[in-house]
């Protein structure tokens, strides 16, 4: 075994069986190469990035019923868009546990900020049941989609509630998310990887299982922005488990991708303007991706 994969096999196990939710609220932001959550450090970063990427649509935050999926700990990306001029804005939430203190001082910064916006029109919910069919026009994720197990049944509950002319924007990271190999997680078995790896939230899905998934329950998909590793996936290309081996090298590479969905043609928004992006303008190649 290459050293590289028994210092990552040695640091997964310790990550599945030692490090608990729990503590790793409370080491996690002092280990190498752990990402802590910015929606839980700086929300309102990641609503001023949700709304750059919407103006790119053509799409104003303003008026909006938006859904953030995942939201995390807090609302604090809620609170933002609400300070941004959303008209309502339902954080969700399924797993991690709220942090009362912290969505409290989230809420107390937005209020000093925006003293004229009623902060009550954010609220928080665990599931997706209880939000109306074709209710929302904006559903947002930031680090979401590649921690979905159940990706059918989210899929198809998006399409639900999103209503005629509605759009998803998804930014999602398909690295690794604990270390400082981005790609090793796609050199074990399904079963192995369930068995001893898998911290628990972390399916190995890559860009074309998420557009598949989307295209099967209505939407278009295309790709606002993206980037690859390049040389770090060929680092490992030649030791693939045959799960992946066979599979797009350009998809797999992919490290970061913010998807965009449209419903299909006679509910969808206008087709993207090239021109609007600048020298970043939505690109949709191949798969979503450019070679």
């Amino acid at each position: 075994m290459h050293f590289d994969s028994l210092e990552y096999v040695t640091l997964r196990v310790l990550r599945r069986f030692f490090f608990t939710e729990k503590r790793l609220a409370t080491w996690g932001p002092r280990l190498p190469y752990y990402r802590v959550n910015q929606g839980v450090t700086d929300p309102v970063a990641v609503a001023r990035a949700y709304a750059e990427d919407l103006a790119r649509l053509g799409l104003a935050i303003p008026g909006k019923r938006i859904v953030e999926i995942g939201c995390g700990a807090t609302n604090g990306v809620g609170y933002a868009l609400a300070g941004l001029g959303a008209a309502s804005v339902v954080c969700q939430e399924p797993y991690a546990r709220h942090d009362v203190g912290l969505d409290a001082k989230h809420l107390q910064h937005q209020v000093l900020a925006h003293p004229q916006v009623q902060f009550h029109t954010v609220v928080r919910t665990v599931a997706l049941d209880d939000i109306p069919d074709a209710s929302v026009d904006v559903v947002l994720s930031n680090s979401v989609l590649e921690h979905v197990r159940d990706l059918p049944a989210l899929c198809g509950e998006l399409a639900r509630i999103l209503a005629p002319g509605g759009v998803m924007l998804h930014r999602v990271d398909y690295r690794d998310h604990f270390f400082k190999y981005p790609f090793h997680f796609l050199l074990f078995s399904q079963k192995v990887w369930n068995r001893f790896l898998d911290p628990g939230d972390l399916p190995r899905w890559r860009y074309d299982d998420h557009a598949a998934a989307l295209a099967r329950v209505g939407f278009d998909v295309s790709v606002l922005d993206y980037a690859r590793d390049e040389d770090a996936f060929a680092a490992v290309a030649d030791r693939l488990h045959p799960d992946f081996a066979d599979r797009d090298p350009a998809v797999l590479s992919i490290v970061t991708a913010t998807l965009v969905c449209l419903r299909r043609p006679g509910e969808a928004l206008p087709p993207l303007d090239p021109s609007a992006g600048g020298p970043e303008a939505p690109r949709t190649p191949p798969y979503g991706v450019a070679r």
